[in-house]
């Protein structure tokens, strides 16, 4: 079974933010489970960018939505984890997302997911990204034509 998930590319000054995880030290984008409180794909994905950079709603805009839904494979020191349990993986609807200032996220007001963000061009954000998530985000990443292979 799949657990489903929402993730966004988020887009800033024609840079792409890139989080690195406070539990490890990976980089990866904004995602998060879809909640039985979520109305929607939509709403999952704009709580969850809130709620990882301490933003507000009116701090960005959805671009995009993806045509279609990815899925990746946990790897076997994240399945035993108590909130994925059941689930060999997670689906994934992907966003893009305009974010109007970098200077509007305060980490100290998010969930603690992450430790601190940059902004990079997408090809130095393929190279950092999450290495067992990263066929997901870069199908996506050719889906808006972001890369050329």
């Amino acid at each position: 079974m799949f657990r489903e998930n929402v993730a966004a590319l988020i887009k800033c000054n024609n840079m792409y933010l890139a989080c690195n995880r406070t539990d490890h030290n990976t980089w990866q984008n904004v995602q998060g489970g879809i909640e039985e409180s979520d109305k929607s794909p939509l709403h999952a994905i704009i709580r969850e960018t809130i709620e990882e950079l301490g933003v507000e709603e009116a701090d960005f805009k959805i671009i995009y939505k993806s045509k279609f839904w990815r899925r990746y494979y946990f790897p076997k020191e994240i399945l035993n984890r108590e909130r994925f349990k059941g689930n060999v993986g997670q689906e994934q609807l992907w966003f893009l997302i305009e974010l109007k200032d970098i200077n509007k996220i305060d980490l100290k007001k998010s969930v603690g997911e992450f430790k601190k963000v940059k902004l990079v061009n997408i090809e130095d954000f393929v190279d950092i990204y999450s290495q067992w998530k990263i066929a997901s985000f870069y199908d996506f990443c050719r889906e808006l034509n972001l890369l050329k292979i």
